[in-house]
């Protein structure tokens, strides 16, 4: 899919390969027009490169991958200001006017998903899709911008789609006044171990945070609760209690203690401040987060001395302080030390999921065969998480039977300082 293919779709007279997705009879718009009116003002820049060279154009149209430099330029703005998605919406929403067929849209935007075999995070799909009907939700604006954008970043949508989703759901408002907004605050200072772990079933779990009274106002009586607690989290973790006075300037450590559940899986647990009345406060902050993953092995150990790598070289080569929600890169150098011929084996973030990405944006091919003691390069590239912490990202080489290729444990880790 294309940008083309999306202009056909949206402008009438043009359509040859889907039906005319329109209720009423609308202007003709060139494709200049239409993307001139889809993008917001903040990429104007992208709109006068796109228009100025026509053969330019001409690929960009066919095939968006080709123009590298744009697209990673747009790729890194849209990540850097995610909500410039939603200014896109809304632009697009005055394109269409609610005046599409419900049941033409749903047909084509099923077919181009089915065709290009597209794989939503569970977040991204919450959005755009109704789950208890599994039909679009009439938000057409949405449903377009996404289709831009997919046509430009076919393999990185999810990732791109994260910050935004996650400013959307974290921008709620709670009671609380302006005198106290001015005087009470708190900082997150670290947190240990760092997050999103992984976790055998039925594993005890401790995690520690550390946070600082940043206000004016001393903190008496307060408490952290976890939104919407599952069941199987024990009663000393769905309430942390915070003892005694703490004063401006002050810290304070919070732990939670509880067993991971049993079937494996990658969860994700909140905690959000409450006052003595037990009302919610700090409405700009997300609370104290916590990501795992339940993992359980399903297979022998392998006979190492067979099959076996090191890691010659990693860049960066120690925990990277970055901003949350920005573009990351990593790279390893490995060798194969073991003497069996890696064959279609690629590297994949186990405990990625948590953050919403999908599956094939958590795997790197590797080449098709490495020989043993043969070097590779592997270098991945994510978004980071959008919440300030402490992570460790766990990837590891699998066969391409989907099956771990090393012994458990055997794994590499991406550690990030998130501020």
């Amino acid at each position: 899919m294309n940008l083309k293919e999306i202009y056909e779709i949206f402008c009438p007279g043009k359509v040859e390969k889907y039906p005319s997705v329109w209720k009423r009879e609308v202007k003709y718009r060139s494709k200049k027009n239409f993307f001139e009116e889809a993008f917001p003002t903040e990429l104007r820049w992208l709109n006068i490169k796109l228009w100025n060279d026509k053969a330019r154009r001409s690929r960009f149209f066919a095939d968006s991958k080709t123009e590298k430099n744009y697209v990673s330029a747009l790729n890194n703005y849209i990540l850097q200001n995610p909500m410039v998605i939603s200014r896109m919406e809304n632009k697009c929403c005055r394109i269409l006017k609610n005046d599409l067929f419900p049941h033409r849209m749903n047909q084509i935007f099923f077919q181009l998903v089915k065709q290009e075999q597209i794989s939503f995070s569970s977040a991204l799909k919450q959005y755009l899709i109704d789950e208890e009907s599994g039909v679009l939700k009439e938000e057409w604006g949405n449903v377009l911008t996404f289709l831009i954008l997919y046509a430009i970043f076919p393999e990185k949508i999810n990732q791109l789609y994260i910050p935004y989703l996650h400013s959307k759901e974290n921008t709620l408002s709670y009671n609380t006044t302006e005198e106290q907004t001015r005087n009470d605050r708190y900082l997150f200072q670290y947190e240990y171990p760092p997050d999103m772990n992984v976790h055998k079933p039925g594993e005890w779990v401790t995690h520690n945070w550390v946070i600082k009274n940043a206000g004016k106002i001393p903190w008496e009586h307060r408490r952290f609760e976890c939104a919407c607690p599952p069941e199987w989290l024990n009663e000393e973790s769905k309430r942390i209690e915070i003892t005694g006075v703490i004063y401006p300037g002050d810290t304070v450590e919070l732990t939670v203690h509880f067993r991971a559940p049993e079937v494996p899986g990658h969860y994700v647990l909140h905690w959000r401040m409450k006052n003595r009345k037990g009302d919610f406060i700090f409405s700009e902050k997300v609370g104290l987060g916590l990501h795992f993953t339940v993992l359980e092995e399903d297979r022998e150990p392998c006979e190492q001395g067979k099959n076996n790598y090191q890691i010659l070289e990693e860049r960066p080569a120690i925990p990277a302080t970055l901003t949350a929600g920005k573009l990351y890169e990593h790279n390893w150098v490995i060798e194969n030390t073991g003497t069996v011929t890696w064959e279609d084996y690629y590297c994949e973030c186990i405990n990625g999921d948590v953050w919403g990405y999908a599956k094939n944006e958590l795997r790197i091919p590797m080449k098709k065969k490495i020989e043993p003691g043969e070097r590779v390069s592997i270098q991945i590239e994510f978004v980071t998480p959008p919440i300030e912490g402490s992570y460790k990202l766990l990837w590891r080489i699998m066969e391409k039977e989907g099956r771990p290729a090393f012994q458990e444990r055997r794994q590499m880790e991406v550690m990030l300082n998130l501020i």
